[in-house]
């Protein structure tokens, strides 16, 4: 057991540096921390308490986007160079088995996420306090009633931890599709598409899961409906860091059990797969 987890973390460490070296990497964060950034070209407007919901959503959204395309280019990325370059040979060739090899690819992209969601997480998070500051000085100097708890440091962090699960729901997926594709770029395609499947799924439960007299008909609905995670529902980020009092208390624990669930069962899944896959 004991080797089986080094075995795992040495390939963890590798896939890692590997990410973090790669210039798609650097040009994604700076391109997220100069979408964080820009929030702040819009405090000539006046709106008041309602900008930091502007900056936040600014910043949400960001983070998702970019994070989402690094989570899905990059793991297919980093599984097709093991196959392209035939690197996965030698390395299944020794004391390495294919479950340690795809749990190594996993945890190493999923610490590239999560370097990436805090990095542009503590930077949102030091525009919204300083702009903070900047309109609680305002209010004092127009003789308007203080306002304390604007903003929530400890709900950002949450927030990104929330995305991180997310992320790693999005890379387990992906190794999933990696595992049955043989191209990079259905990998990429059809990852993007669940991705955005993923997002649309609520929708999807609205307009199917209506009321029926069939059994067979529900159960196909309900069944069909939960194949694809709804990753809409890690989107608390407003209520999170402008109103945390507002979460119903079971929202994260719920959020947080769902994201485990679909992470831990895409990954089997993919094992499954990959252990019956000639390399």
């Amino acid at each position: 057991m004991k080797a089986s987890l080094q075995r795992t973390y040495l390939i963890s460490r590798v896939t890692f540096l590997e990410a973090v070296r790669q210039r798609f990497f650097a040009f994604l964060i700076v391109l997220g921390a100069a979408m964080v950034l820009s929030s702040l070209s819009f405090r000539f407007l006046d709106f008041g308490h309602g900008e930091l919901k502007f900056i936040a959503d600014f910043g949400f959204g960001g983070m998702f986007l970019f994070g989402s395309v690094l989570g899905v280019v990059m793991t297919a990325q980093l599984f097709f160079s093991e196959m392209d370059n035939r690197t996965a040979l030698t390395l299944l060739a020794k004391p390495l088995s294919r479950t340690e090899f795809l749990l190594g690819k996993f945890f190493g992209a999923w610490a590239v996420l999560a370097v990436f969601l805090f990095t542009l997480s503590l930077l949102l998070g030091s525009v919204m306090w300083a702009r903070e500051q900047t309109l609680l000085m305002q209010a004092e100097q127009r003789g308007l009633p203080p306002v304390n708890g604007l903003f929530s440091g400890g709900g950002i962090m949450t927030y990104a931890l929330l995305q991180w699960l997310r992320m790693g729901v999005v890379i387990a997926i992906v190794l999933t599709i990696s595992s049955i594709a043989r191209t990079f770029l259905f990998a990429v395609i059809v990852g993007a598409l669940a991705v955005v499947a993923g997002q649309l799924q609520w929708i999807a439960q609205d307009v199917l899961l209506k009321p029926t007299e069939s059994l067979t008909y529900k159960a196909f609905l309900w069944t069909s409906s939960r194949l694809l995670p709804n990753l809409q529902q890690f989107n608390i980020g407003d209520a999170l860091v402008l109103e945390p009092a507002s979460v119903p208390a079971d929202a994260i624990p719920w959020v947080v059990a769902s994201g485990v669930f679909y992470m831990a069962a895409y990954l089997v899944l993919a094992a499954f797969i990959f252990r019956r896959r000639e390399i």
